[in-house]
């Protein structure tokens, strides 16, 4: 009988612990959007940019009106899943120009254009894991 004093000790110190680790978890979602824009609107109060201010606390308020979870994921995915087609479309165009012998110059844009989209994907990628 013992025991049920230390379980119940355990309990209330992991109780307690537990708002100490939230604070860790990285935010995802329109909270991460939020988060983003409530830091962007501090950065300009701090420069006195009151235009961006006023467009931040805008776009803020939008945020919080219309912003739905699923559907902002959902929208980030289909982003997503675009710009994989579009890179797959630029590779074979690259591709079709190095095999037919296109000038350098044609290749070098094409090999650019690959590049390009390929950022764009890293980018797109990191959003939709927020």
């Amino acid at each position: 009988m013992q025991m049920k004093p230390v379980i119940l000790g355990l309990v209330i110190a992991v109780a307690f612990s537990l708002p100490v680790f939230a604070d860790d978890v990285p935010q995802r979602g329109c909270a991460a959007k939020l988060d983003a824009i409530s830091q962007q609107m501090e950065q300009a109060k701090t420069t006195g940019n009151t235009y961006k201010v006023a467009g931040l606390e805008k776009a803020y308020q939008e945020v919080v009106a219309h912003c739905n979870d699923d559907k902002l994921y959902a929208e980030r995915l289909a982003k997503v899943q675009a710009l994989e087609d579009k890179l797959i479309e630029r590779q074979n165009e690259l591709a079709q120009a190095v095999k037919e012998g296109k000038p350098m110059d044609k290749v070098s844009k094409k090999q650019a254009k690959v590049a390009e989209v390929e950022s764009e994907l890293t980018k797109a990628r990191a959003e939709l894991a927020q």
